[in-house]
């Protein structure tokens, strides 16, 4: 039976029983996401013309996202306890959550806002009305606040998705969150739990730091780890830890297999669709860790024999660049690093981890992932993060480096200038230095990044013939 969301589900993976299984569950959807037939014919246009659907593994990642569209919109109304994280998340929370419960279906456990960013700005093309509810209830525009965060306000303003159980604030690497999330509290009236840190570390310090910060962040999260027993009688321990990286573990590795073609020369696919996966463990818990992971599977078997039969988004030999982060909102930006003759390999969530020294032996569980979070380099300090990304660039063949931060994001603009003079000095890769927003596309001119990435292209070309 055809319906107006037909062809736009068919095109995102879909099989034509599921979505007559699913009938009343995607209309309910739908109808409270206020999409309709037309909104439906301009995304199956966009998915068209912005990712590579030639790939079943593509479409069938689009998919993922629009299900977990489902399962956070709908949460509520299927009976499920509803907590909600910040992006980015700290480390296996969520997952250790759902490892803990009696069930998997128990809880709806995610970032909605990245969600909506994967779906209403991918695929719709809708998030302005969203962006500018949020903005009209608290978090005004102009001031630099972060737009995740006014999705996350608007989609609550226009009951769009459900009031959480619980919503984990984290300061470890963003303030804003957990400013924007006490706004949320006071105007929704739903319990929020603060885990805070700070980033502040002398230059030069990492991989070293004052014990004091694992002790202090430790006790932040151990008293997460409280409140979610206190409220929801869930115990997260060393076993569920460990456990809760299992529900993972299938997701990771069909990541590492596309990991190791996006190696290849010439490379096999463009970011506008590396995007699309490499966000399914930041901001779900739930379908993108089976259906996801199949997705991905499909799609490492699909570069496979792209690579071996030569095939590449970019001629052979094309300037190869890490690009720090993907826009989750705006395929065209994602697409233009291609279209100008650039080849990406890898991605800050690409990069390897460093070598991590040896561990101290903390006492208790959030004293331990303390400390990990601390070796990571990006929760440590500026100086941590720029290293992290200078040791891991000895195992990325790259010619150059995009470092395109979020404008209104501290932790991001603070160390761009740093970042660009330490890694030119110890790398010798020249770095381009791009502000823009990686989740409202208002707050950028496209072609004006496009004109910048150009000359940069041209730079590293040059700099190649001349080798």
């Amino acid at each position: 039976m055809t319906t107006y969301y037909t062809e736009l589900l068919t095109l995102c993976g879909f099989k034509e029983d599921e979505i007559t299984r699913q009938k009343q569950r995607i209309e309910t959807a739908f109808e409270i996401l206020q999409l309709g037939p037309e909104d439906m014919k301009i995304a199956a246009e966009r998915v068209q013309n912005r990712f590579d659907i030639e790939l079943l593994g593509i479409r069938k990642a689009l998919g993922v996202w629009l299900k977990e569209l489902f399962d956070v919109v709908l949460a509520r109304k299927e009976g499920k306890k509803i907590i909600y994280f910040g992006y980015p998340p700290f480390q296996y929370t969520g997952l250790a959550i759902k490892a803990a419960a009696k069930s998997r279906d128990e809880f709806y456990v995610g970032c909605p806002e990245v969600v909506f960013c994967q779906t209403f700005g991918q695929i719709f093309n809708k998030l302005t009305p969203i962006l500018e509810e949020g903005e009209a209830k608290g978090l005004a525009p102009g001031h630099a606040m972060c737009s995740l965060l006014q999705i996350k306000n608007g989609a609550l303003a226009k009951k769009m998705i459900p009031l959480p159980d619980m919503s984990i604030a984290t300061s470890y690497f963003c303030d804003m969150g957990p400013k924007a999330d006490e706004l949320m509290q006071y105007r929704y009236g739903y319990p929020v739990i603060y885990v805070d840190s700070c980033l502040d570390s002398p230059w030069g310090e990492w991989p070293n730091f004052d014990p004091e910060r694992v002790h202090y962040l430790g006790k932040q999260l151990n008293g997460m780890f409280q409140s979610l027993k206190d409220r929801f009688d869930i115990e997260i321990d060393e076993t569920v830890w460990k456990n809760s990286r299992f529900l993972a573990g299938r997701l990771y590795m069909a990541i590492d297999k596309v990991n190791e073609f996006l190696t290849a020369d010439p490379v096999p696919l463009g970011v506008a669709d590396t995007e699309l996966i490499m966000n399914f463990p930041y901001g779900c818990t739930g379908i993108a860790m089976d259906e996801g992971a199949e997705a991905v599977e499909i799609l490492a078997d699909e570069l496979k024999r792209r690579v071996e039969q030569g095939i590449g988004v970019v001629p052979k030999s094309a300037p190869r660049v890490l690009l720090a982060f993907q826009s989750l909102v705006d395929p065209v930006f994602n697409q233009l690093i291609g279209e100008v003759g650039l080849a990406v390999p890898a991605t800050m969530t690409l990069l390897p981890p460093p070598p991590f020294p040896k561990s101290h032996p903390y006492p208790t569980l959030g004293e331990k992932r303390a400390e990990k979070a601390m070796f990571g380099g990006a929760y440590h300090s500026s100086y941590g993060n720029i290293k992290r990304i200078e040791e891991s660039l000895k195992f990325a063949d790259v010619d150059g480096i995009i470092y395109n931060y979020q404008y209104s994001c501290r932790p991001l603009v603070c160390n761009s200038k740093l970042l660009k003079l330490h890694l030119e000095k110890e790398t010798g890769l020249p770095t381009l230095l791009l502000d823009m927003d990686f989740y409202d596309d208002r707050n950028y001119s496209a072609a004006a990044l496009r004109t910048r990435i150009e000359a940069f292209a041209e730079m590293l070309r040059a700099k190649k013939a001349a080798a």
